[in-house]
C-alpha cells in the first residue's frame, strides 16, 4: 500500500492561479517581495515579474541607523537594476521616504541624502512603469525617453520638483493622463500643460498660481489650506471642458497672515477676483463641488505702530473702497457681487454639491448662485449654514429674481447626526428646509439625510 503524501509537502502556494499570485505580490513591500524567492523553486524568480514595486525606506525599524540606511540603499539599487533587466514591464513603482520634515527642510539639512535617493527614480523609470508614485524625494528630470513612454499616472507627495518640471510635463510624458500633486511647493510652476492629461488633483501648497492648459481635461480637484498659502490664482484654459470639478477649502481665508518674519501678500480683494476667474474658467463644467466656502473675514484690526513687530495671526488688507466691504458676508455672495468678474452662466451644470458652505440668511446666496445654473438637475447641501447678514441680496424668493429652475428635480439636504443635540444647528437645518420647500417647484423632490461620521 502506497504511503499517503504528507500535506506539509504540498506546495499549495504555487498551485494558485497566476493572476492571484500577482495580486498577492503587489501588496508586499519590496523586501518582503524579494524574500518570497525562498518559498519554493516556482517562486525563485516570480518576484521579478511582480506588477508593483513598493519601496518604502521606513519599513525597517532601525531606519535611523546610518549603517541600516546604507544597506537598504544598496538593496534598492540592486533590486531596481535586476528589475530593469527583466523584459516584463512594471505596472506601479512606489517610492517613499517617510519623514516628519518637509522635503525642503531635508534638502537644507542633507542634500547628499536626497540626491542619493533621486537615483532610485532614474533606475526605476528603466522598468517602464505605468504608474509612478513618489513621496519625500527630490525629482530628477522627467524627460522623454524609454522609461516614460508608458507612464500614464504620476502621483507626487511632499516632493521637490525639478526646475524644468513644467517643461518635462508638457513634452516629456507623451501618454500622461492622471497627475496628482499633494503637499508640494509649486512656486515655480506657472503652467500645467499636457495634450493627454485627463485628471488633475492639486492638494495644498504654499503658492498656487498656475494656468491649466489641457484640452482633454475631464476632472479638476483643488484642495486649499489658507494657513500656509501665499498666493492663489488658478485658471483653466477655455479650450478645456472638464466634466467635473471640486474646490475644497480646509480653513477660512486669513488675509496677509504673519508667519514668523514674513507675511502673505494677497489681499482678500485679489482672492475674490482669483476665485471668480477660476469659476469663470469652469463655465462648461457639468458636476461642481464647492466645500468650505464659509464667511468672509469679519475682523480687520488696525495696523501696529511703526517699529512694532507684527503679532502672530495678524491680518491686514489694502484700503477698502466701500463701507460695505467691511461687513461680513458669505464668500459665495462676495464672489457673486464682484463687479469686474461676475460669475457667468454655468450652462452645462447638472449637479451642484455645496459642502460646509454659508448660503446666507433666507438662503438668498444660494438662490443668487442658482440664477447662473439654468440646467441644474440635482442640488446637494451638506452641512451648510444660513446665518443672518446685514449685507447681501435683498430678494429671498428665487422667482422674484427671474430665475427658472424647472430643471431641478432633486434636492438632497445632508447633516451630521451627531449635531442633532445642538439647538442652533438644528434650527438652521429646519430653516434651510423650510426655505427650500417654500421656493422650489412642487415637482422637485427633497430628501433629508442624516450622515454618521
Amino acid at each position: 500500500m502506497a504511503k499517503r503524501k504528507r500535506s506539509d509537502d504540498v506546495d499549495r502556494l504555487s498551485e494558485l492561479p497566476e493572476c492571484l499570485l500577482q495580486d498577492i505580490m503587489s501588496r508586499l513591500k519590496a523586501r518582503q517581495l524579494v524574500q518570497t524567492c525562498a518559498l519554493s523553486s516556482t517562486w525563485r524568480r516570480l518576484w521579478l515579474t511582480a506588477p508593483c514595486l513598493d519601496i518604502d525606506a521606513g519599513e525597517d525599524d532601525d531606519e535611523e541607523e546610518d549603517e541600516e540606511l546604507d544597506k537598504f540603499d544598496d538593496f534598492v539599487d540592486s533590486l531596481l537594476l535586476r528589475r530593469g533587466a527583466c523584459a516584463s514591464p512594471l505596472g506601479t513603482l512606489r517610492l517613499s521616504l517617510p519623514s516628519s520634515w518637509p522635503i525642503w527642510m531635508r534638502l537644507l539639512h542633507d542634500r547628499s541624502y536626497c540626491r542619493s535617493h533621486t537615483r532610485w527614480i532614474r533606475r526605476g523609470l528603466r522598468c517602464s512603469p505605468a504608474t509612478l508614485d513618489v513621496s519625500g524625494i527630490k525629482l530628477p528630470p522627467l524627460a522623454s525617453g524609454p522609461g516614460t513612454h508608458r507612464l500614464n499616472k504620476l502621483r507626487l507627495h511632499n516632493v521637490c520638483l525639478h526646475k524644468d518640471f513644467e517643461k518635462h510635463l508638457s513634452a516629456g510624458l507623451p501618454v500622461l493622463q492622471d497627475l496628482e500633486i499633494r503637499g508640494t511647493e509649486m512656486s515655480k510652476i506657472s503652467r500645467i500643460a499636457s495634450e493627454t492629461l485627463k485628471n488633475l488633483i492639486v492638494d495644498e501648497g504654499t503658492r498656487l498660481h498656475f494656468l491649466v492648459d489641457a484640452p482633454r481635461l475631464a476632472s479638476l480637484h483643488l484642495v486649499v489650506q489658507f494657513r500656509r498659502l501665499g498666493v492663489f490664482a488658478v485658471t483653466v484654459c477655455e479650450a478645456a471642458s472638464p466634466v467635473e470639478a471640486s474646490i475644497h477649502f480646509l480653513d477660512k481665508p486669513k488675509v496677509r497672515q504673519v508667519h514668523g518674519s514674513c507675511y502673505y501678500h494677497q489681499d482678500d480683494k485679489d482672492l475674490l477676483i482669483a476665485l471668480c476667474k477660476l469659476l469663470r474658467s469652469l463655465s462648461n463644467v457639468s458636476h461642481l463641488e464647492l466645500s468650505g466656502f464659509g464667511v468672509a473675514e469679519q475682523h480687520i484690526p488696525d495696523l501696529p505702530s511703526p517699529g512694532t513687530r507684527f503679532p502672530a495671526g495678524f491680518y491686514r488688507t489694502t484700503v477698502r473702497t466701500s463701507d460695505d466691504d467691511l461687513l461680513p458676508r458669505p464668500m459665495l455672495q462676495a464672489i457673486l457681487d464682484e463687479k469686474q468678474n461676475k460669475l457667468p452662466q454655468l450652462a452645462n451644470l447638472k449637479t451642484l454639491v455645496l459642502d460646509k458652505c454659508e448660503i446666507g440668511d433666507n438662503i438668498q446666496t444660494l438662490w443668487s448662485f442658482l440664477h447662473n445654473t439654468p440646467t441644474l438637475g440635482k442640488l446637494t447641501l451638506n452641512n451648510c449654514g444660513c446665518q443672518e447678514f446685514q449685507y447681501g441680496a435683498a430678494a429671498s424668493n428665487i422667482f422674484k429674481m427671474g430665475c427658472t429652475i424647472s430643471s431641478l428635480k432633486l434636492v438632497e439636504i445632508k447633516h451630521n447626526a451627531r449635531d442633532d443635540h445642538e439647538v442652533q444647528y438644528t434650527a438652521q437645518m429646519e430653516k434651510i428646509l423650510s426655505m427650500v420647500q417654500r421656493d422650489l417647484p412642487v415637482a422637485t423632490k427633497i430628501h433629508v439625510t442624516k450622515v454618521k461620521n
